[in-house]
């Protein structure tokens, strides 16, 4: 026997059934006990509700033709409302029934208040910083927390009638404020209790109890589960398939491990030595038919929620093992007659497949479940002129619950500014108008920090900066978006730099059996990783950061790493030293004789004004190096004399009258001795 605690019966206990909307009331408690169930997505919800944000997106984005790309996404509310000795900046007008159920922001401030049902005085005051970044004690991790620079919460705000939240600008300043307030608004007649603090304080040891649940998954087996295991080694272009059984029921859990090798003849089973992870992570496609309709279709690692290569982690609906390198899937799939795994080997490599699904027996007493779909698409995209990368559009009847993205960016340049923009059955404008790309997966600023929550985390960020791959996933289960019609989600693709990235997103929503989608087939093409372009360098450049000092300088001599904008992504930066001070450098050199020396250098409103010397001849005049923006610069100095051993000294003579802080600063970023023509 298994034995199965009551805080799993909680999080996996089968939705087959729902109360009607009369007979059931939204509350706190029963909000919180949605968080880590999982089945009920296979209908769609009961009572129906809708869901959407409120946020500070830049208005100036009015339609496609006019201001769409408008980024200047903080600082705007509903309006304003006069209070004694404070203003309070309206951040929703929520008419019910309705609840809240995620406030994010990466620079939280001043208080917030929460006014119920068209109450004078708000029922909750809380400094908005204590509330999202996990310290109140009635909102604690994991519902609330600062992860990767942002802040968040996941709790219901129900109320009745009306909510409406504000923020103050007592010791604040709202005008710089980035929030997402997210909603649902039921349909009606759905009773719904308003929010109070002693409903909060009466459903603590069930927050506490869904809290362990967010953060410890895993699905116990029961004795209704059937196991089913599978191993298959796959050469190149083979298919594996594997069938469930027969009759109504769901697979409740998903795991799969793969690794390629070599072929090695003299081995029983052919295989010899392993190859790279990504090579049969992303190169095998995981496919899955439910009652003959085809409902996945994405490579096996980006299916399981991070990508590329072999990213271990722990989310509500998925795990993947460090330890066993099993990835596991919970999100439930649901079958009336039949179902069907299948596995492609696209690589050039023997792969061994080992396949475990736990299926279970269940009875549909409400109508057809809605099927599970998770579909990848991968391109590659200009910057410029700025577009819509639309990740879905499916058409039907279904809820949206969540998305991973991969994103190959060849500059460290920061890669996603782009909003989210989700339109739901009608709309003409989108339901969810997001602030950054980042701030849908619940962080901030572009931040590298690597982070894991149950809903939302960010696995991979090569850089340096933001160059390289990043892995980002958010799951909506709790927080899903339904739709009746169609649902689009759009996100645009804003970029700092003008250039090219690969993109690849899994998305993954439950829908009707007469539900359809846009996602073209998979070509074997695009299961082959994307190559990361080389850093920039300078030709013929000698770097900065490989000169020595001598002697060692005052201030602090250091290598700092730049975006690719900069020879090798580094400089050689001298800091907070001051005026009279000297820096000198020993350039060694293959090549003597007359050249002309050329500089890359830095530019920023904290840095000095220099003079250069060459063996201790004064070269070109002095370089102000000041400039409001941070910013590389080649600078042609003359012609020099150069010797087997050279010094290049730096004296700091002052600053321009416009920097500002006075540090004086300098950064080397190359020198290159070019021949005389």
């Amino acid at each position: 026997m298994f034995w199965l605690p009551a805080a799993c019966v909680l999080a996996f206990a089968p939705a087959t059934s729902h109360p009607s909307v009369e007979a059931r009331e939204v509350t706190v408690r029963s909000l919180l006990a949605e968080m880590t169930d999982l089945d009920r997505l296979m209908q769609m919800p009961e009572p129906s509700y809708r869901t959407a944000q409120s946020s500070s997106y830049d208005r100036a984005s009015k339609s496609p033709a006019e201001g769409w790309f408008a980024n200047q996404d903080y600082g705007h509310f509903l309006r304003v409302e006069r209070k004694p000795g404070r203003n309070e900046y309206v951040m929703a007008d929520l008419k019910g029934p309705g609840a809240v159920m995620r406030i994010w922001s990466p620079n939280p401030q001043g208080t917030l208040r929460f006014y119920f049902d068209g109450e004078d005085l708000p029922e909750l005051i809380v400094p908005m910083k204590e509330l999202l970044s996990g310290g109140h004690p009635d909102f604690p991790p994991p519902f609330s927390g600062m992860r990767a620079a942002a802040g968040t919460l996941y709790y219901p705000f129900p109320y009745a009638k009306r909510l409406v939240v504000t923020v103050d600008d007592r010791d604040a300043d709202p005008s710089k404020l980035y929030y997402h307030i997210q909603y649902r608004t039921y349909e009606p007649p759905t009773r719904v209790r308003t929010f109070t603090l002693a409903q909060a304080k009466d459903a603590a040891l069930l927050a506490e109890r869904a809290g362990r649940n967010l953060q410890d998954p895993h699905v116990f087996q029961s004795v209704r589960d059937r196991t089913l295991s599978q191993q298959y080694i796959l050469a190149p272009g083979q298919v594996a398939a594997m069938r469930m059984p027969d009759g109504s029921g769901v697979v409740r859990q998903l795991s799969v491990w793969v690794q390629a090798y070599e072929p090695d003849e003299d081995a029983p089973d052919g295989l010899g030595d392993t190859v790279a992870p990504e090579v049969a992570l992303r190169g095998v496609l995981l496919e899955a038919s439910f009652d003959g309709k085809r409902t996945i279709s994405a490579p096996v690692g980006d299916f399981f929620g991070g990508a590329p290569g072999f990213l271990p982690h722990e989310s509500l609906p998925f795990s993947v093992n460090e330890t066993t390198a099993f990835m596991t899937c919970r999100f439930p799939m649901p079958q009336r007659e039949t179902s069907t795994l299948f596995f492609t080997n696209h690589t050039e490599k023997r792969v061994l497949v080992s396949v475990e699904a736990r299926w279970r027996s269940e009875v549909w007493t409400t109508g057809p479940p809605l099927y599970f779909h998770a579909k990848w698409k991968r391109e590659t995209l200009a910057t410029r002129p700025m577009p819509d990368w639309t990740i879905l559009d499916a058409a039907g009847t279904g809820r949206f619950v969540g998305l991973s993205l991969s994103v190959l960016n060849p500059v460290s340049t920061w890669w996603g500014e782009g909003d989210e923009k989700i339109f739901v059955d009608e709309d003409e404008f989108p339901s969810i108008f997001g602030t950054g790309t980042e701030d849908y997966f619940g962080y901030g600023w572009g931040s590298p920090a690597l982070f894991q929550h149950p809903y939302y985390g960010q696995l991979r960020c090569d850089g340096p900066g933001n160059r390289g791959f990043t892995s980002v996933y958010r799951f909506q289960t709790w927080d899903d978006v339904p739709f009746r019609k169609r649902l689009r989600f759009d996100l645009e693709v804003w970029h700092w730099r003008e250039t090219e990235i690969d993109y690849a997103a899994v998305a993954y929503w439950y829908a009707s059996p007469d539900s359809a989608d846009t996602f073209p087939p998979i070509r074997p093409s695009q299961l082959v990783l994307p190559l990361m372009p080389e850093t920039w360098r300078r030709a013929n450049a000698i770097e900065g950061e490989s000169l020595t000092a001598d002697p060692t300088p005052a201030g602090t001599l250091e290598v700092q790493s730049l975006d690719d904008r900069w020879s090798d992504g580094k400089q050689l930066w001298w800091r907070d030293a001051q005026p009279g001070s000297r820096l000198v450098l020993r350039v060694p050199s293959e090549k003597q004789g007359k050249r002309r020396l050329v500089l890359g250098v830095t530019k920023a409103r904290d840095y000095g004004i220099v003079r250069i010397r060459w063996n201790g001849v004064p070269i070109g005049d002095p370089l102000d190096l000041y400039s409001p923006r941070l910013e590389p610069a080649e600078l042609a100095l003359g012609e020099v004399e150069v010797r087997a051993e050279n010094l290049l000294e730096v004296e700091i003579l002052g600053m321009n009258p416009s920097a500002e802080p006075k540090r004086h600063m300098f950064g080397l970023d190359y020198l290159v001795l070019e021949e005389q023509r």
